[in-house]
């Protein structure tokens, strides 16, 4: 299948690790010109854009704060200069409150923590999206992907905050797909399953992993690449017709 993306400008944010690093080597092998964001993690970024260009493609770091209005400004517009426009994103980011995923009972979520989550998650995405969406307007033509998470639609106890966040980018893509379809920008969430990266192959253990594997239909456990290939494709050309739509990629479960 031809995805027809070469030469097309794509930003994907958080993408120095996991999902986002997967889904930024994939646009890179269709030849797109690609853009990696990070905050904090400039080394992991920088050596994330250097694995990419060794195999002869195009991609560069660019740090992006999502708490931070003025950066991502700044941040999409040196992209938009640099590379002439900005025809896919990729709002992958993603914030739990904490380092590692951090689980607790609602009654003792800190009110501050709890509004920090949902900040970054949801009103970050909303800034990247806005900031970015004039380039697409342009072009009449663009594509905006989503990562959310199945825990939005299946809950999780502890996590309200995460999956209150990532629950609200269904409702956020589905009214910009109606008001944006006709210019040929499509938006789409991607709900992937508990993925085997590398953070949580380090946190969780590995008699968990085996036990919730054995749970999923498919009797394995999600990999970056299986999110980053259904990422791709609704952010390519191929992808002509589906908009407004949340898909989950979860092995069956």
């Amino acid at each position: 299948m031809n995805l027809e993306l070469k030469e097309k400008v794509v930003v994907v944010t958080g993408a120095s690790k996991g999902i986002g690093k997967a889904t930024a080597k994939k646009f890179a092998a269709e030849e797109a010109h690609v853009i990696i964001t990070y905050d904090k993690d400039q080394k992991t970024a920088l050596r994330t854009a250097e694995e990419i260009q060794a195999q002869g493609y195009s991609c560069q770091a660019v740090r992006l704060n999502l708490g931070n209005s003025e950066s991502i400004r700044n941040a999409v517009t040196f992209i938009g200069k640099e590379f002439g426009g900005i025809d896919v994103l990729v709002n992958n980011a993603v914030f739990w409150g904490s380092a590692e995923p951090k689980f607790e009972p609602f009654e003792h979520t800190l009110t501050d923590n709890w509004y920090s989550v949902i900040d970054l998650n949801l009103k970050g995405t909303y800034l990247v999206t806005k900031a970015v969406l004039p380039y697409m307007r342009n072009r009449e033509w663009g594509r905006l992907v989503h990562v959310s998470s199945n825990l939005a639609e299946d809950g999780m106890p502890g996590g309200t905050s995460y999956t209150a966040s990532k629950s609200a980018l269904f409702g956020f893509s589905k009214s910009l797909s109606l008001e944006l379809a006709a210019q040929s920008i499509f938006s789409n969430v991607v709900m992937p399953g508990f993925t085997l990266t590398e953070s949580n192959s380090s946190v969780f253990p590995q008699d968990m992993l085996k036990k919730h594997a054995e749970s999923i239909p498919a009797k394995r456990l999600g990999t970056p690449d299986d999110a980053a290939n259904l990422i791709v494709y609704l952010g390519s050309k191929a992808n002509s017709f589906v908009t407004g739509e949340a898909v989950r990629v979860t092995g069956g479960k």
